[in-house]
């Protein structure tokens, strides 16, 4: 932790995010996931981090850069503020995409390990799974950690026994393989601690999904995921896994849910342009019309 002082009081800065107060972990990642990069973004981060109430926080600002003060106050107040949001600037400047617990980690005498780098091995339904929990949890619809604990369990799990990297059929994943029911199972074993495993986890996943969307042209303006405006979490996500499952392009639900993720989206993006293209001669056929 990093010590500061504001307003004559001391406060502890968290330096990377297992410091970061589980319980501001909603707020904070809507901030850095939902709302566009400002500076009005970056303070309301460091009043969430500071514990400051919106009105005291308001006030505060106000004290520092009232009208009455002078125009080298206001400068060297606000080079002060910048100085303390740089303690803090590691939240946006960086994703977590190299995994932070590379040997996993031991869950009631069962080794855990997580998923590969850039989910190389993932499976399309557990991707949306783990988006959906994932986004439920920052926003809260179920209260508390229950959505964070189904995300920790569906993207990790206990490796895979026997020879499995000289079965034909093996999918690159070291990991068991994904069972939804299995993952609401386990989700109970880690109700209870755990606190900075699940951090990590989460901040290493949804460094990798930013990553990875940004990978394929799939959404519209400079959006890097699905538009938050969903009726639900994952909603463009599962509705894909129906429309693919009824066209036979992976093979029945079943078989798209356990289609690499890497292989659904290289799909989507080249029938997305495709229409695009099919749209664009038919818009001439019509202008030439």
């Amino acid at each position: 932790m990093t010590e500061i002082f504001l307003n004559d009081k001391c406060y502890k800065l968290p330096e990377n995010w297992t410091e970061v107060n589980p319980a501001q972990l909603p707020e904070l990642l809507t901030l850095l996931y939902v709302y566009p990069e400002s500076g009005g973004t970056y303070l309301e981060i460091l009043r969430t981090i500071l514990g400051y109430p919106p009105g005291l926080w308001k006030k505060l600002m106000c004290h520092y850069f009232a009208g009455h003060r002078t125009e080298e106050q206001h400068e060297e107040n606000a080079q002060a503020l910048q100085g303390v949001l740089g303690q803090i600037s590691w939240m946006w400047q960086g994703e977590l995409t190299v995994c932070p617990l590379p040997e996993g980690f031991d869950v009631d005498g069962t080794r855990w390990v997580l998923f590969e780098e850039g989910f190389r091995s993932m499976s399309f339904g557990e991707l949306t799974n783990a988006h959906i929990n994932a986004q439920a949890f920052i926003k809260q619809l179920v209260e508390g950690d229950e959505r964070l604990n189904m995300l920790v369990a569906t993207v990790c799990r206990p490796r895979r026994s026997g020879n499995y990297m000289d079965d034909p059929d093996w999918n690159g994943d070291h990991r068991e393989q994904y069972n939804e029911h299995i993952a609401r199972h386990r989700a109970d074993l880690i109700k209870d601690g755990y606190i900075k495993e699940k951090i990590l986890v989460l901040m290493y996943f949804l460094g990798t999904l930013k990553e990875f969307f940004s990978f394929y042209d799939l959404f519209d303006s400079d959006a890097t995921g699905p538009a938050p405006t969903e009726d639900y979490p994952g909603q463009s996500m599962v509705k894909n896994q129906h429309l693919l499952s009824e066209k036979h392009i992976f093979g029945g639900m079943n078989a798209t849910k356990s289609a690499n993720i890497h292989d659904v989206f290289q799909f989507l993006e080249e029938h997305k342009k495709d229409i695009k293209e099919q749209n664009q001669r038919n818009q001439a056929a019509n202008d030439a019309n």
